[in-house]
């Protein structure tokens, strides 16, 4: 073993430690004294000139935000459609090092301290009330990381919880699951009269470091101002609150809209089937008062549920006043108004129909070229391409451009909702001019269609649309804003309208008319109706086929002094479930236009509850109904014998609580006892069933003079007496 040698301190290196340590110990011992120094000025009250105890106070000084309470949305009835909740969003903690603490006065742990425990156990719980299953969860909690959320592609699962959630999984105690909560927006009644009702995007003030919420679409952000009030500011001096320098937060205002409950759960239920059954690309229809302008119902499809987030950008678009498109021959009553004003109107003169040439280009009626001469009228009925084309140039460019500008199309209709669309028109050659007056070549919205119709409806008269039916400060009750009707225009004379109004009652009565499938004579109300086909245009082409247009229809209803406007487009279905599309547009119209002629609500007692309609195709008559009531609706039964074939509400669709479904099976059909429904009710029966329904008074069934269980045929005739309820 060898002996280490044993190395002697260099002398070199011990002298140049001994003086880095004096120098380093007389640097210490500087800055010392200079802060010595410092401190003292400090203490005698200024600096560089400057008065220290203004600048401590000003230090200590506070700006608190004191957040408004965003306004709620409502419909007429006062149902809520838009409100404010909290959201919760939930993460793990994984950390072992993370102990569980303890209440000081209870000794109980502190819910959701620690770290997660018994991961099985955890994942288990919460896959019972989060959307994401065991397996998932449990991915997460083996994961190694301090916390974890449960995120997956397709879900958000730990995001967004409600407080019903958030409340369940507190009552578990679980160790390790933790909640962060900020304010939401709510919508309970979901995807109905989403894109009107509109949206929310939250962001984060840069300044205050909040959660702020704006509106995204539809009432949500053209009111955004009105329903977000304004937040106060507390202003503190140390621990004093500094009053004159604090502002009073102002919360938002409630908004009414103009939407009736019932006529909307309608609307929305039946363009469910619609959609459902077709397979289209879109869908857009809307009810409004003729004379007042308010928009009773309104809805469109695809539709997004804004309670779900992210909200996909392509349902972004609100069909009502975005997304202009080619109207077709619906135009037709616009150019028929402008003709008949100008005394160019001569219904009785004849045309040879089928084609037309303007220019080299061709017009062509869509009914083909082998219907001989029409005169002008019947042209009108059958929709005549060729017949309104020649009548444009009757008017000539300069004046139906006039006219086009006093139904005030190209132009937006202010009514109310953000980003509305004007449209467009393609004018500079002759058969772009003659296009338009049969609705291709120029672009319009829903909205400027059914304000331009209110002319023809009301005499002349043309009037906006509107949804705001008034804004209320909800801390003293009082109307801040009341909803109005505005006169827009008067484009044509009162004679003019009356006019029109006869002409398109042809559209529906005559057998050849385009909007037979509309009529409601037979229900006692004569209507006034246009249909359209508008060809979809792409890269510059117009597409082929039935499946490749638009297909929409105008009613205003009843003929003589019309109290509403429907109007409803229908984009490229790819199904036609029906002989006609007609038929099958028909299925939303009739329904809703009925309930609201008639003035009723479907003797409907609780408006805000909603249930899924069940299946009952299939089932005995016995099961069928059991089944209907059980979940909450009435049932109604068309023949006898045999398992239900049809049912009138389509299964798995959402619609109020007590509706009337109407189940048909084979066999002879007994009247049943109609006392205490609504007149909607029995003229969907007696429609179904075949027979002819008459009725005296208003209101509900009351009485009728065929009995209960009585033998009702084809020629059958049953009067129902009807008395308005108490």
């Amino acid at each position: 073993m060898k002996n280490k040698v044993r190395r002697m301190p260099n002398k070199k290196v011990t002298k140049n430690a001994k003086i880095f340590g004096g120098v380093l110990l007389g640097a210490i011992v500087l800055v010392t004294l200079g802060l010595g120094v410092r401190l003292f000025v400090i203490a005698s009250g200024s600096i560089d000139g400057h008065n220290l105890n203004a600048a401590t106070r000003q230090a200590f000084m506070a700006n608190q935000i004191v957040p408004a309470n965003r306004g709620k949305i409502y419909d007429m009835n006062g149902q809520v459609l838009a409100e404010n909740t909290t959201v919760y969003d939930m993460y793990a903690v994984l950390d072992k090092k993370v102990v569980r603490s303890k209440d000081s006065k209870t000794g109980k742990y502190v819910n959701g301290s620690g770290h997660v425990v018994d991961k099985e156990l955890t994942a288990e719980k919460l896959s019972k009330i989060i959307n994401m299953d065991k397996k998932e969860i449990l991915e997460r909690l083996e994961k190694k990381a301090y916390q974890v959320e449960f995120i997956s592609k397709k879900v958000q699962a730990s995001k967004n919880l409600s407080i019903d959630q958030y409340k369940k999984i507190q009552a578990l105690n679980l160790p390790g699951i933790n909640f962060t909560s900020r304010p939401a927006r709510i919508y309970p009644d979901g995807n109905t009269a989403s894109h009107l009702v509109g949206a929310m995007k939250t962001h984060e003030d840069k300044q205050t470091g909040q959660s702020v919420q704006n509106g995204l679409m539809g009432i949500e952000k053209s009111e955004n101002n009105v329903l977000a009030g304004k937040n106060g500011v507390k202003k503190y001096d140390g621990q004093v609150e500094n009053v004159q320098g604090s502002k009073t937060v102002e919360n938002g205002n409630d908004v009414y809209l103009t939407l009736d409950t019932s006529l909307q759960n309608t609307l929305e239920t039946r363009m469910d089937d619609l959609f459902k059954t077709t397979k289209a690309k879109s869908a857009v229809g809307v009810l409004m008062e003729a004379k007042t302008g308010r928009v009773v119902a309104a809805t469109q499809r695809p539709n997004y549920d804004p309670n779900d987030k992210p909200v996909n950008p392509e349902l972004w678009t609100n069909l009502l006043d975005q997304g202009a498109f080619e109207p077709g021959s619906t135009m037709k009553a616009i150019t028929l108004s402008a003709a008949i004003d100008t005394g160019e109107w001569r219904p009785n003169d004849t045309y040879q129909s089928g084609t037309l040439l303007i220019d080299g280009k061709k017009v062509v009626d869509a009914f083909g070229q082998d219907q001989g001469m029409l005169s002008y009228r019947e042209g009108f009925w059958r929709s005549s391409n060729v017949a309104f084309a020649r009548t444009q140039q009757k008017l000539g460019a300069a004046v139906w451009r006039k006219y086009l500008e006093k139904f005030h199309f190209l132009q937006s209709t202010n009514a109310g909702l953000a980003d509305e669309e004007r449209g467009d028109l393609s004018y500079d050659y002759p058969i772009d001019q003659a296009n338009t007056a049969y609705g291709q070549g120029i672009s319009v919205t829903p909205l400027q269609m059914i304000q331009a119709f209110s002319a023809i409806a009301n005499n002349g008269q043309e009037i906006k649309p509107y949804f705001i039916d008034k804004v209320v400060n909800p801390a003293t009750g009082a109307i801040v804003k009341q909803g109005k009707t505005e006169n827009v225009a008067r484009p044509i004379k009162a004679s003019t309208a009356k006019q029109v109004r006869k002409y398109m009652i042809d559209v529906v009565n005559q057998e050849t008319g385009t909007a037979r499938e509309f009529d409601l004579r037979k229900f006692g109300y004569q209507i006034a109706a246009k249909t359209g086909t508008a060809q979809v245009s792409e890269k510059g082409q117009y597409l082929q086929g039935l499946n490749n247009a638009i297909h929409s229809v105008m009613v205003l209803a009843p003929e003589k002094n019309p109290k509403y406007i429907f109007y409803m487009a229908l984009k490229q279905p790819q199904v036609f479930p029906d002989a006609s599309i007609q038929e099958t547009m028909n299925k939303v119209f009739q329904p809703l236009m009925l309930q609201a002629l008639n003035n009723s609500d479907s003797a409907v007692k609780s408006k805000t509850t909603k249930q899924t309609v069940p299946n009952v195709v299939g089932q005995s008559v016995q099961e069928a109904t059991q089944t209907l009531n059980k979940a909450g609706f009435r049932s109604a039964l068309v023949g006898s014998t045999g398992k239900v074939t049809a049912q009138s509400l389509l299964p798995e669709q959402k619609s109020l609580t007590n509706q009337l479904v109407i189940i048909k099976t084979k066999g002879n059909t007994h009247l049943p006892d109609m006392t205490g429904w609504s007149l909607t009710d029995a003229q969907a029966y007696a429609h179904e069933a075949g027979f002819k329904l008459v009725w005296s008074g208003s209101g509900f069934v009351a009485g009728q003079d065929v009995g209960k269980n009585q033998l009702v045929v084809k020629t059958s005739q049953v009067g129902v007496r009807l008395k308005e309820k108490k």
